[in-house]
């Protein structure tokens, strides 16, 4: 983080569901670097949760070297770019091992970040794990699903009701691992104090709305005291999982408030 990261503060779990047997999900923040990542990786023999592993060591690998103090006077980069170079050298690596491991083939992983600094905020994504703000009591999206039935809503085939009751919806068109290059959504947007920033994967937004992710957050936030975090996003595991817990739920929450208690990972 090249600003003052006194100011955020981040919580976050990661937990199997009902169904499954494995978590193949990975979770990592970093509140020094302003750094937070949520990887929902895929494949047989367990190669999912090496796939998001891959996925979040290397990122932060890059972009530690990036923002470590020694390299931001020589910095010749800019960061929205830096986050680019990241996840896709995080694409590389997957495909690496898949080549060496014959066990790892096919495996890959969605990926969704935020990095903080200064008053700004870069958002990363790659696949239909998804990035939320709540502002002013506002829920706001800030990725668009990388699938084939958001393809089908924003081409006006299916509306946003219909797709979340779609069988296909979980069919993604984009992910780490799958082809040798990748494409990445980047965006840069300015933060402000009060703002509550939500990493997920599918597990949690297949089974809990957008209305009901806003509602729940707002019932743990207090304009004195900030948003209790862990309080938030242990609620939102619990009600993906009273709905059926179908798949692995990774919830991770940042909040930029002036008064905290350290949360770090």
């Amino acid at each position: 983080m090249l600003g003052d990261s006194t100011n955020l503060v981040i919580y976050g779990i990661s937990d199997v569901g009902k169904m499954r047997e494995h978590n193949e999900d990975h979770i990592s923040w970093d509140k020094d670097m302003g750094l937070v990542i949520v990887a929902d990786g895929m494949g047989g023999h367990n190669a999912g949760e090496v796939a998001s592993e891959i996925a979040v060591n290397s990122i932060r690998e890059v972009l530690h070297d990036v923002l470590h103090p020694d390299m931001q006077g020589s910095l010749n980069i800019a960061l929205d770019d830096a986050v680019r170079e990241a996840v896709c050298y995080a694409n590389d690596e997957i495909n690496r091992q898949a080549r060496e491991n014959p066990a790892y083939y096919g495996m890959g992983t969605t990926i969704v970040l935020n990095l903080f600094y200064d008053d700004r905020l870069i958002s990363a994504h790659v696949g239909d794990s998804r990035g939320y703000r709540l502002r002013d009591d506002k829920l706001e999206r800030l990725t668009n699903d990388h699938s084939l039935v958001q393809e089908m809503v924003d081409n006006g085939y299916l509306s946003q009701e219909d797709a979340q009751l779609s069988a296909s919806r979980n069919l993604i068109t984009r992910a780490l691992g799958i082809a040798d290059t990748v494409d990445v959504d980047v965006t840069e947007i300015k933060a402000e104090y009060g703002d509550v920033y939500i990493l997920c994967t599918d597990g949690l937004t297949d089974l809990v709305s957008d209305d009901e992710i806003m509602t729940l957050i707002r019932e743990y936030r207090s304009e004195t005291e900030g948003c209790d975090l862990e309080g938030a996003a242990e609620a939102l595991i619990a009600l993906a999982n009273d709905k059926g817990g179908k798949d692995n739920i990774s919830v991770v929450l940042a909040c930029l408030q002036k008064t905290f208690s350290d949360s770090s990972m």
